[in-house]
């Protein structure tokens, strides 16, 4: 079958010269692969990647967004599976050395990774999905500054009569906004979710395996793993989640202005496996990166990091349950003002899976939370929570699981003045 076809985008941009409200938009979509029945084989999606396609300018509010998704690849029966679509986008806007600064600058980005197509035979794995990008930047000294992203991972494709599903696709976000002069706000908001992409399914599966989640970076979640629906086989493993976030102000002589920062990292869900011996999937882990807030001009920062593992499985008709995924927030967290600082992080592990008809229940997750802070004169406030996940129901002769621990590091506050 054929490949799907490149979208291309050239430039694309708006501008007032009366300070009116400006939104600028520009979307490119890659072409989808074509589906092959027999032993043909199937066509690939199209891969995009854009760079700063989009630009404007007004001294009111300015508002760029691009968008950008990869192609799916083709189904198949017996043949080779296509390739889907990766899918990158990245705009940055920085106005601090323009004539006219808008009053309020916010940057979007999509990026969206193409679906893997579905594979019916009695053998093999359904195409994966694959990984979306999305990055951007605003930088504004006249006003307000705004980042937002959304990165998704495709959803690996579905396996019948035997065959596995496909894996999710991987999601990556980094959204940054900083401002300068008094009384200017922030707004950071990065998301991977959906995030990474799901894991395909199984339908009427022998002891076939759900595709498991794809992994999430940025405020996150990670994709779900694949469900046995019908037949027998073990769910897919959630993916992992890693959530990373910052914002910062620089005022001048007058009003102080507050930051908030905040990430979160959720593994996903494992997804049920069904039949004795089999199990279901693993909950992701949930884990914190580097998650900051600044003020140089005494303004109040608070900075808050969540970490969850996600829940395991469920185990039907004799499965076991899979275990909860971990959550780990430890010392992730920074940040400065001579005014308040607040830093607050807190790792909850997942819940174990459910079994029924004779398995064993999964454990819950391991929580983990460390935090260390230090500010300069101001007020700091230091808090660090740790929770275990609970252990999975048992139903109908199955096993309860264990609870997870918990595990709390130090939380220490340090005085730099």
């Amino acid at each position: 079958a054929g490949n799907g076809g490149d979208a291309t985008l050239g430039s694309v941009s708006g501008s007032s010269v009366s300070g009116g409200t400006v939104n600028v938009t520009g979307a490119a979509n890659g072409g989808n692969g074509g589906a092959a029945s027999g032993s043909g084989n199937a066509g690939d999606g199209a891969s995009i990647a854009m760079t700063d396609k989009v630009d404007g300018s007004t001294s009111g509010s300015l508002t760029l967004t691009q968008n950008i998704s990869g192609g799916n690849s083709g189904a198949v029966d017996s043949g080779l599976n296509g390739t889907a679509g990766s899918a990158f986008s990245s705009l940055s806007k920085d106005v601090t050395a323009d004539a006219i600064k808008p009053s309020a600058l916010s940057v979007n980005t999509q990026g969206f990774g193409g679906n893997g197509g579905e594979r019916d035979t009695a053998t093999g794995q359904a195409a994966n999905g694959a990984d979306g990008t999305a990055i951007s930047s605003a930088t504004n000294n006249g006003g307000s500054a705004r980042a937002y992203t959304d990165a998704r991972g495709g959803t690996g494709g579905v396996g019948r009569n035997g065959a596995d599903g496909g894996d999710g696709g991987n999601s990556f976000s980094t959204a940054t906004a900083s401002t300068s002069g008094d009384g200017n706000s922030i707004d950071v908001d990065g998301f991977a979710a959906f995030s990474s992409g799901h894991g395909g399914g199984v339908t009427n599966g022998a002891g076939s395996d759900g595709g498991a989640g794809g992994t999430g970076t940025s405020s996150s979640t990670g994709g779900t793993g694949g469900t046995v629906s019908s037949g027998t086989g073990s769910g897919g493993a959630g993916g992992d989640a890693i959530s990373n976030a910052s914002g910062s102000n620089a005022a001048g002589a007058g009003t102080a202005q507050n930051v908030i920062a905040s990430a979160n990292g959720r593994g996903g869900n494992g997804g049920t496996g069904r039949g004795v011996g089999e199990s279901g999937g693993a909950g992701g882990n949930g884990t914190l990166g580097t998650v900051n807030g600044t003020s140089t001009s005494g303004g109040a920062v608070t900075v808050t990091g969540t970490a969850t593992g996600g829940t395991g499985g469920a185990g039907a008709t004799g499965a076991n349950g899979g275990l909860g995924g971990n959550g780990d927030a430890v010392n992730a967290l920074s940040g400065s003002s001579t005014g308040t600082l607040s830093l607050t992080q807190t790792g909850t592990g997942g819940a174990g899976g459910s079994s029924d008809g004779g398995g064993s229940a999964g454990n819950g997750g391991i929580g983990n939370a460390e935090a260390t802070g230090t500010n300069s004169g101001g007020t700091l406030t230091v808090t660090a929570t740790a929770n275990g996940g609970n252990g999975g129901a048992g139903f109908s002769g199955s096993d309860a699981g264990d609870a997870g621990i918990a595990t709390l590091g130090t939380a220490l506050a340090t005085d730099t003045v």
